[in-house]
Order: structure tokens, then C-alpha cells, then sequence
């Protein structure tokens, strides 16, 4: 099995929302190797910079502590996946980064970890809600 992890999962759990146990045990999940997990280069991004903007140690902490749970972070070097990611915001009007999750789920047939948002309303992915 596995997972592709959205920005909003991840601040759900280093923000300790509702959802903050679930996505832990998934990274658990992820770090004993029971599952693969990724997130797109993307998503750690808009994750780094929405930290940074607070406080840029604590982002280059964080970072790091998400990734010691085994995520790999998946690159854009296929040019499908950014094409995908593309054609996914122009007929779904989602937020760019969404895109590229869902483009990278899709990619990897992989599961969407996905928050309560409805930006992946109407699309054909497997989600996971937390």
C-alpha cells in the first residue's frame, strides 16, 4: 500500500487539529515500513514556507522531523506528472499545490491522504480523509 500525504494533513498533525492521531499512526505506519509514503516536492514546499513565515528554525525543524518518519519526497521529473498536475487545476480550479498531491497519488497509484477540504471534490483518486 500506498500514501500520498496533502499539506493539510501534515499541518493537522504538527498543529494538533482533529485528525492529529490518525495521521500520526499513518507516518507510524510509513516508518515501520508497513506502507510507503510520499509527498510531493511541491507540498513540502507550501508545508515549509507556511512554517517559515512563522518562524524559519522551527520550519527547518519540522521538515526534518516529517521526513525522519521515512516520507520520500516525490521530484517532478516526469514530464506526465506536471502535466497531469496542470490539467488538474485548469478543469478542477484547485489550488496548485492539490494538484500536484493529486497528480502524484494518480502517479504512484497511490491513496490521497487528504483533510476535510473539498478541493478534491469530483475527482478520481482514492481518498483518505482524516
Amino acid at each position: 500500500m500506498k500514501y500520498v500525504f496533502d499539506t493539510e494533513t501534515i499541518l493537522i498533525f504538527y498543529l494538533g487539529e482533529d485528525g492529529a492521531k490518525k495521521v500520526l499512526d499513518l507516518l507510524i505506519n510509513v516508518q515501520n515500513k508497513k506502507v510507503k509514503g510520499y509527498i510531493n516536492i511541491i507540498n513540502l514546499t507550501e508545508f515549509y514556507y507556511i512554517l517559515y513565515r512563522k518562524n524559519p528554525e522551527i520550519a527547518k525543524q519540522k521538515v526534518e522531523n516529517l521526513l525522519s518518519f521515512g516520507l520520500v519526497p516525490s521530484e517532478i521529473k516526469d514530464d506526465d506528472l506536471w502535466r497531469e498536475a496542470g490539467k488538474l487545476k485548469a478543469l478542477h480550479n484547485i489550488p496548485l499545490a492539490d494538484a500536484f498531491a493529486a497528480a502524484t497519488a494518480n502517479h504512484l497509484k497511490a491513496t490521497l491522504i487528504a483533510g476535510k477540504d473539498t478541493d478534491f471534490e469530483g475527482l478520481d483518486l482514492d481518498i483518505m480523509r482524516v
